[in-house]
């Protein structure tokens, strides 16, 4: 079931600006758009959604409210707000923060409509985004939780350094940290020397936060590895722009990672995945005893399929029987694309029968799937390599089911071979 667009109000009165915005929304996915040209027709939208809106983008003067009425409208709506606006904006920042306010945008710069865009972009990863707080005041910890809350982040709160490495070691899925330095129990030098020994700065961002004057403070932060500092007391807007340039930085490295390791074809991993990370998961199976099946996959005679039909063809059948491995297999299964259509397949967990059970199965299904070109039905069979037995490591396994793919070829294809 497909879920729900997330719905934007955009309460502004210039037809040229409004229609800017129309056709820079329609580049978001998952976004419905509701357009107001006065506060009575924002009021209406409201009442009709039930103040149902992920955020609204506010022009302060409209011709039925010329003082920014509508942001107190929105926030009394805990709608969270961006607004439109000239140089006069900042002259009533702190009130607008006040209610509610996310950020503002300045109509005059050329720039305008494209920060906005990545500003609505940034706030809905936000929703997946994880910030863990680490800071002894409580006062300070709500003002700052509160603030992020703001930016859609779900923040999770921590009153030292012991607590906070309590509930790293739960497992949570933290994206950035960001430390105070004086506190009890483990300070925030403390904090990042532990996270450090696990977490790469890649792996996991840190803002070191102190109101010392002493500039070493930032310096000693940052050579035990925060990636930034921020000074208290700080403005919601500095936050606001530190966080935001620290989680690009994590997402656009997250994104090259996938890249690197992922197939572009059929976005299963890829060999270069396969083989640096499923050492570890070996490893990890070896001493705990656990069952490991290792599959290795190639599709038969798929060079004449190249030839008869053209690449694009070849290109859509490997995407096909990809959908079809994916749909066979468990969450704890790793599939991955070797290479031309050689695929391979680690099935965790189940014993040998029942792993075989699994690949005949899907042998079958492969064979009996087809691909409809020009009124043509295209169909392939795969052959199948099984290696259970684990000797020396990965690698070892591997080159065992790849010997058994040969023996399958050799037999006849289209059948699956067991290791010897």
């Amino acid at each position: 079931m497909a879920s729900e667009s997330l719905k934007i109000l955009i309460v502004e009165d210039s037809k040229f600006f409004s229609t800017a915005i129309r056709n820079r929304l329609s580049e978001l996915e998952g976004i419905e758009s509701f357009f107001a040209t006065n506060y009575h027709d924002a009021k209406e939208f409201i009442i009709q959604n039930d103040g149902d809106f992920f955020i609204a983008l506010l022009d302060l003067c409209l011709p039925d409210a010329p003082d920014g009425e509508i942001v107190e409208l929105t926030h009394q709506n805990k709608i969270p707000s961006i607004i439109f606006s000239g140089q006069q904006v900042r002259d009533n920042l702190d009130y607008y923060y006040g209610m509610g306010v996310i950020d503002y945008v300045l109509k005059e710069s050329p720039a305008s409509l494209d920060y906005t865009i990545s500003l609505i972009r940034r706030l809905l990863l936000n929703r997946q985004i994880n910030i863990l707080v680490v800071e002894d005041s409580t006062t300070a910890r709500k003002i700052l939780c509160e603030q992020l809350s703001r930016q859609q982040i779900n923040v999770i709160e921590a009153e030292n350094g012991q607590v906070a490495l309590n509930k790293m070691a739960q497992g949570r899925n933290i994206h950035l940290v960001m430390t105070d330095y004086n506190m009890p129990e483990i300070d925030g030098y403390s904090l990042i020397n532990r996270l450090r020994l696990k977490y790469s700065k890649d792996q996991l961002p840190i803002i070191g936060m102190s109101s010392h004057d002493n500039s070493n403070c930032a310096i000693r932060f940052l050579k035990l590895g925060a990636n930034d500092f921020i000074h208290k007391p700080f403005s919601y807007e500095e936050l606001l722009c530190r966080v935001s340039q620290n989680l690009d930085i994590y997402n656009l490295i997250e994104e090259l990672k996938v890249s690197v390791y992922m197939d572009s074809l059929t976005g299963l991993h890829n060999r270069r995945y396969m083989l640096e990370h499923v050492e570890e998961l070996f490893i990890s199976k070896e001493k705990n005893k656990e069952k490991l099946v290792v599959a290795m996959i190639d599709v038969d005679h798929f060079k004449n399929i190249n030839d008869t039909y053209g690449h694009h063809v070849g290109d859509d059948i490997l995407i096909k029987l990809s959908e079809n491995m994916m749909r066979r297999i468990n969450n704890k299964d790793v599939v991955a694309r070797f290479g031309g259509e050689e695929f391979c397949l680690l099935i965790q967990d189940r014993e040998l029968d029942d792993a075989l059970v699994i690949l005949e199965k899907l042998r079958q299904a492969i064979a009996e799937d087809y691909l409809e070109f020009k009124e043509e039905k295209i169909g392939v069979t795969v052959s199948i390599g099984v290696c259970s037995e684990r000797k020396g490591d990965f690698s070892s396994m591997l080159k065992m089911a790849d010997n058994a793919l040969y023996k399958a070829k050799n037999k006849g294809r289209n059948c699956v071979v067991q290791a010897e």
